[in-house]
C-alpha cells in the first residue's frame, strides 16, 4: 500500500507521453501515455494500422516498440513502412518487397520496433513476447500494439448471450500489461456495422462490443473525403474528450503513399 506521497515513486514511468507524431493531436490534447491502455477503432480498410504504424516511425523520437500485427503480413507491413518513411508510392513499395530488394531503403528501416506475425497469437504468446523483449534489451517495450484484438485467442466469449465477455476480459488483461510493464497498450479494433461505410464520424457507441469501460483513451477514425483522416477521441481520461465523435482532428491522408500528415487546415473544434 501506498500513502500518495509515496505513489509518486510507485508510478513508475507510467502518465509519461509517448514522442508525439502529429502536431494536431498534440494540440487537442491526444497523447498516448504510458501505463494506459488505448483503443483505436475504425471501419475495415479506413487506415487503422496505417495510422498507427505512422505514429511509431513518424515520432518525434524513437519509440521501443512490440508490434502484434496479427492483421497485417510481413510483406503489407514492410511496403507500408517504406512508404510511409519515405513518401514512396505503395505500389513501388511493394514491388521491392516483393523482389526481395528493399536495399534502397535498408538506411531508414532502423526503427527500433519489432514485429509479431503470428495470425492468432494467444495471450501466453503475447506474454512470453513482451518478457523476451526485456530479456533482451533489460527494459520494458515503450509501447506494445495489438492488432487487432480479435486476432488474439483468449479474447472472444463461448457464451451466446455475450459474444463480447471474452473482449471485455482481454480489456482487463491489456490494461493489467500496460499498467505492469509501464509500456503504452494499443488496441486496433472494429466499428459497428452501421458505421462500416467510414465516412462519418463515429461514436462511442459505435465501438463494436461496447468494450470502452476499461481504456483510458478511445479515439475512432473514419474519411470525410479521400484526402483526410478524422481522429475523434471519444473518451480519454485524461483530458477533455466528446463521446459523440463529432470534434475531430483532420489529418491529411495519401493512400497511394501511405503519408499522414498534418496539414493547414486541420482543425479542433473543443
Amino acid at each position: 500500500m501506498y500513502t500518495l506521497s509515496q505513489s509518486i515513486r510507485a508510478r513508475g514511468n507510467s502518465g509519461e507521453p509517448l514522442p508525439p507524431a502529429f502536431k494536431a493531436l498534440e494540440q487537442a490534447g491526444t497523447r498516448f501515455l504510458r501505463g494506459q491502455l488505448s483503443l483505436t477503432v475504425a471501419a475495415g480498410g479506413i487506415g487503422k494500422s496505417a495510422f498507427t504504424l505512422a505514429r511509431i516511425l513518424k515520432a518525434a523520437q524513437p519509440i521501443p516498440t512490440i508490434y502484434f500485427s496479427a492483421d497485417s503480413s510481413a510483406d503489407i507491413q514492410i511496403s507500408r513502412a517504406i512508404s510511409i518513411l519515405t513518401g514512396t508510392p505503395m505500389a513501388v513499395s511493394t514491388a521491392a518487397v516483393r523482389r526481395n530488394d528493399i536495399s534502397p531503403y535498408a538506411g531508414q528501416l532502423d526503427a527500433p520496433v519489432r514485429f509479431d506475425y503470428a495470425a492468432s497469437p494467444t495471450i501466453d504468446d503475447i506474454e512470453d513476447t513482451v518478457a523476451a523483449w526485456y530479456e533482451l534489451y533489460g527494459e520494458d517495450a515503450h509501447m506494445i500494439v495489438l492488432d487487432n484484438i480479435t486476432n488474439i485467442r483468449g479474447g472472444t466469449s463461448a457464451n451466446d448471450d455475450d459474444p463480447f465477455g471474452g473482449l471485455e476480459s482481454l480489456m482487463d488483461w491489456a490494461s493489467d500489461m500496460a499498467r505492469t510493464t509501464g509500456a503504452h497498450v494499443a488496441g486496433l479494433h472494429h466499428a459497428t456495422g452501421p458505421h462500416n461505410d467510414g465516412g462519418a464520424p463515429i461514436p462511442m457507441s459505435g465501438v463494436k462490443g461496447q468494450i470502452t469501460r476499461v481504456p483510458a483513451l478511445v479515439i475512432t477514425l473514419h474519411k470525410p473525403d479521400g484526402n483526410t483522416l478524422g481522429v475523434s477521441k471519444v473518451k480519454d481520461r485524461a483530458g477533455r474528450s466528446d463521446p459523440s465523435g463529432q470534434t475531430f482532428v483532420e489529418l491529411g491522408f495519401d493512400g497511394d503513399t501511405m503519408q499522414i500528415t498534418d496539414t493547414a487546415f486541420s482543425t479542433v473544434t473543443y
